[in-house]
């Protein structure tokens, strides 16, 4: 006797399931052209085209893949915390679009947790309805970078937090490119000083990591608020001495807008609320976007 042969993945199709899965992973984990997945094969003695990869590409994803993609923002949106970010993609041959225009690749993620959730959505436009429909019917807290749409998105039942690695940023590049520490030291920089602010505030809000939500909300209140409080102040005072239109100015502009949302960490008692936004929230968003940059010729000269 003989069982009956299981259901392919692509019905009249020889693609079993590890084959796609291998060429999924290669393209795009491993960021592999598909001509190149066309040579690796032929190297091992198959001759399978990179047109019907490219043509199961489509099928899996219409047939499988989008099933896992809507679970998996169904069960994002189950989270209270989320990140949001998004990044230029250029995409060719689409229906009544010139192929150099820049589209969008939008990125949501979970906040710290066991199983954390990445949700990639691709989208013509970086329009404030992007995010409006996805967290239609959401209530949380969104934290995101400094682009003002995740701001005002017409939802009371969010409350937004703004990323301290992104005011962070802004201030490192300075040192950075004055040439480290040592030379932006002796020049008095405020940049400097900004970041060495900054890296207190992560260094004193990581001992709160063990700590339940109760106790850690009022230790942050205790020890975190007078420096965020104060670093709130300076920045303020320090904007107006700065020169118009310089990196400086542009830093502390973007921390003066922003701080009030990056003070709203303080009414949460979640664990590492700085700290996650480090480790597991926009700044490891915008590295999953990096990533995605990498691979963008991939993904448009395939």
């Amino acid at each position: 006797m003989r069982a009956p042969q299981p259901e392919p993945p692509i019905p009249g199709s020889f693609a079993t399931p590890s084959l796609l899965a291998w060429i999924v992973n290669g393209k795009y984990v491993m960021s592999l052209p598909l001509y190149r997945i066309e040579t690796d094969l032929k190297a091992c003695g198959a001759t399978i085209s990179r047109q019907d990869m490219a043509n199961w590409m489509m099928n899996v994803h219409a047939r499988w893949l989008a099933k896992v993609h809507e679970r998996m923002k169904v069960e994002l949106l189950s989270h209270v915390r989320i990140h949001a970010d998004e990044t230029t993609v250029q995409v060719l041959k689409e229906p009544n679009r010139e192929a150099k225009k820049k589209s969008r690749m939008w990125l949501f993620c979970s906040a710290r947790c066991n199983v954390p959730v990445y949700v990639f959505e691709y989208h013509e436009t970086r329009r404030k309805g992007v995010a409006q429909e996805f967290l239609a019917g959401w209530s949380g807290t969104l934290t995101a970078n400094g682009y003002k749409p995740y701001f005002n998105l017409g939802n009371p039942n969010i409350a937004n937090t703004a990323c301290l690695v992104h005011v962070r940023r802004y201030f490192a590049q300075i040192v950075k490119i004055a040439g480290g520490d040592a030379k932006a030291a002796s020049a008095a920089s405020v940049a400097l000083e900004a970041r060495r602010r900054i890296d207190a505030m992560f260094k004193v809000d990581s001992k709160f990591d063990d700590m339940e939500p109760g106790g850690r909300k009022a230790a942050r209140d205790a020890e975190l608020r007078p420096l965020m409080e104060d670093f709130g102040g300076w920045a303020r005072a320090q904007l107006p001495l700065a020169s118009p239109k310089l990196a400086p100015h542009r830093a502390l502009q973007y921390a003066v807008e922003f701080w009030p949302y990056v003070m709203n960490v303080l009414e949460d008692g979640a664990p590492g609320a700085l700290e996650q936004r480090r480790r597991a929230g926009p700044a490891n968003l915008r590295r999953r976007a990096q990533e995605l940059a990498l691979q963008r010729c991939v993904f448009v000269f395939n």
